[in-house]
């Protein structure tokens, strides 16, 4: 599992047997690396597949397992494609269920092992987008602590949050626990601990639940930091029947290593507080950059493209091989 995986890329043992996996040209030399976890509409992730690498990136991504057929007409286009790195072991990933941690540690686990030469990581989904070059992004990043070690990822206390790791939660892997029954069903026995005066697990103390945006960006020193250590295992057993881990598991273990957090500087904006966001038009995206923001979501693939062909960079070409936010 992706545990054992990180045991053994942090003790430096390489994953296929010693025999190190061939890089294709032009691989490891960027120091930008994007995990980008998709599931949908393909023809938009590889156009912004092919954004990220004109802008320097390597592109490591992980297509939802539920998903392959739907991207099967790419993978062979990518397979081809300098500093495009598809995930094989992919997992079926379910909305607030720990399978988005596991997929994200597989990226990880990947780019850690495989790319030696990056130094910032950044987490998105196919509905993120850059609202600046990556090179910018990086002077930012150095700009928010002058010794470079503040990592761009929110870690805050919220109110009335501490349910969602103190009490057992049963269907979190369940593909259809965003239907309506399910809902209940989970609404029902979330409240039924609290009247039956159920102790909390005791798998956190309150003061150390911390929460944040699953998307963020990191030093590699960082995440290095935050998952070379033996307690791993028992750290990732802590989040079992745990309602939306990808919203505190990285947040609580960069905390509890004493890292910097300088907040995402991604703009997201729930409505009514509803579970999805809304999507953000063309004019909300410039009006963001201007205020320094330097990620957006949810944006449609239609505004994605606007936005980069209208003055903002350049926008690459085809290759036939191929509201929250914490500052």
């Amino acid at each position: 599992n992706a545990v054992c995986l990180w045991a053994r890329v942090m003790s430096e043992q390489p994953l296929n047997g010693g025999r190190q996996r061939p890089v294709r040209p032009g691989g490891t030399a960027s120091e930008d690396v994007v995990a980008l976890m998709v599931f949908k509409d393909p023809e938009h992730v590889d156009w912004l597949v092919r954004w990220l690498v004109a802008g320097g990136a390597q592109v490591v991504l992980h297509i939802d397992k539920k998903s392959m057929e739907r991207f099967s007409g790419h993978l062979s286009a990518w397979k081809a494609v300098q500093a495009v790195h598809v995930v094989r072991d992919n997992v079926s990933v379910n909305w607030a269920g720990f399978s988005q941690v596991e997929a994200t540690l597989r990226c990880l686990t990947w780019a850690l092992e495989h790319l030696p030469n990056f130094q910032r990581l950044h987490l998105m989904s196919g509905e993120c987008l850059p609202l600046q070059r990556l090179a910018d992004i990086a002077s930012a990043m150095e700009q928010r602590a002058p010794d470079g070690m503040a990592d761009l990822i929110e870690c805050r206390d919220r109110a009335g949050m501490a349910w969602r790791i103190n009490r057992y939660h049963l269907f979190g892997e369940n593909p259809r626990n965003r239907e309506h029954w399910h809902n209940l069903a989970f609404r029902w026995f979330r409240d039924l601990q609290r009247i039956l005066r159920l102790p909390p697990r005791g798998n956190f103390a309150p003061e150390d639940i911390v929460f944040g945006s699953q998307w963020w960006s990191m030093h590699r020193s960082s995440l290095v930091r935050m998952l070379a250590q033996p307690a791993l295992r028992s750290y990732c057993r802590k989040f079992r029947f745990t309602r939306c881990s990808d919203e505190h598991f990285f947040q609580i273990l960069h905390q509890a290593q004493g890292l910097r957090a300088a907040g995402s500087h991604r703009f997201v904006e729930f409505p009514d507080g509803r579970a999805s966001p809304r999507y953000l038009d063309l004019q909300e995206l410039q009006r963001l950059r201007e205020q320094g923001y330097l990620f957006a979501r949810k944006v449609a693939p239609a505004v994605a493209r606007a936005y980069w062909t209208q003055g903002n960079a350049t926008v690459p070409k085809e290759d036939a091989a191929g509201h929250r936010c914490s500052e």
